[in-house]
């Protein structure tokens, strides 16, 4: 797979750009490198354009060609400028990748997809043949999760 090919797979938004890519047999390495140049405070909204610092996350993404996509992210941490705002540094935010998730957005769907049309056991043995690492469990969460939140439809109650 060319270096081309690659960039085009992870191009999530115009601030991301591929840095590093390394296929092995099974899996595939790519660091991503956010390039923006300000960012909105998660508490009171305000945009910032003083960076405080840089710093990793590590995802997955979607499998590509029977190989598992490890993602590593270098992203900045920023100061609030908002001088009235409790948060006086805080992390990047991104639309493909919640807070704390260790998974992209479109993987998530994804897994939920299958969660919903299998049941826990069936569904993990499937998300495993498609290099997907999840457990039953976290499959269960994630369906469970989705069936308690109000607003959501739900296949299984009839709406």
């Amino acid at each position: 797979m060319n270096s081309t090919t690659i960039e085009q797979l992870f191009k999530f938004d115009q601030n991301v750009e591929v840095i590093h890519s390394l296929m092995e047999s099974e899996d595939l390495y790519v660091v991503l490198k956010v390039c923006s140049t300000h960012a909105r405070c998660p508490g009171c909204k305000h945009l910032s354009s003083r960076r405080h610092s840089r710093y990793a996350r590590k995802a997955d993404d979607l499998s590509v060609s029977d190989r598992s996509v490890h993602l590593t992210i270098l992203l900045h941490k920023w100061f609030c400028v908002n001088a009235k705002c409790e948060i006086k540094i805080f992390t990047e935010r991104l639309d493909w990748l919640q807070p704390s998730g260790r998974k992209t957005t479109r993987l998530e769907k994804l897994i939920r997809h299958i969660g919903f049309s299998n049941n826990c056991l069936v569904a993990e043995k499937v998300c495993r043949k498609m290099g997907i690492s999840i457990s039953h469990d976290a499959i269960l969460y994630r369906v469970k999760k989705e069936v308690s939140a109000p607003s959501s439809y739900c296949p299984f109650r009839g709406d």
